[in-house]
């Protein structure tokens, strides 16, 4: 406040008093919302007692998040898929390797949601992880996101089971 009351008398300094003011109100904005996260509403639970019970009981089989097999408790990474799926995988030097591996597969080859942070995200990511081979890693994500496959091509058409000939 004292800075407040020098700035008041200085009348030759505008753009500090309104860069002042403008801090201020940021930290009371803040302050709301720390508050606002503080005391913020709780949310139900989506489901009934007897699936809460049943996901917290030890017997429960966990499912692998992204192709939902399930799988050994044991187990860091999901047998059909490869995502990553242990409790301390992503924790680990050794298996973090193979876990963000999988991530930029994903980006290069998988499907995944095109949204503009999701690829911003792969870019960056391939920049952090591959540095001088990002380049090359950026033109595998690039057309992953803008390859299309023709209609009538093979991988659209269902396979077809041929009987045997009834001779």
């Amino acid at each position: 406040m004292i800075y407040l009351a020098q700035l008041q008398h200085r009348s030759g300094y505008p753009d500090a008093l309104i860069g002042m003011l403008a801090v201020m109100v940021l930290f009371y904005c803040l302050g709301l919302f720390f508050r606002r996260l503080q005391v913020g509403p709780t949310t139900p639970d989506p489901w009934d007692d007897q699936t809460t019970a049943a996901m917290e009981n030890d017997d429960a089989v966990p499912l692998c998040h992204h192709c939902l097999t399930p799988h050994s408790a044991a187990a860091d990474f999901c047998p059909e898929c490869g995502a990553a799926v242990g409790e301390y995988t992503n924790l680990l030097p050794y298996p973090y390797l193979f876990s963000v591996g999988h991530a930029l597969r994903i980006g290069a080859f998988g499907n995944f949601k095109r949204s503009p942070l999701t690829v911003a995200g792969f870019l960056a990511l391939g920049f952090i992880e591959y540095s001088v081979f990002a380049p090359f890693y950026w033109f595998r994500l690039l057309r992953n996101i803008f390859y299309k496959p023709q209609s009538g091509s093979i991988s659209d058409q269902p396979p077809t089971e041929t009987a045997p000939d009834a001779r």
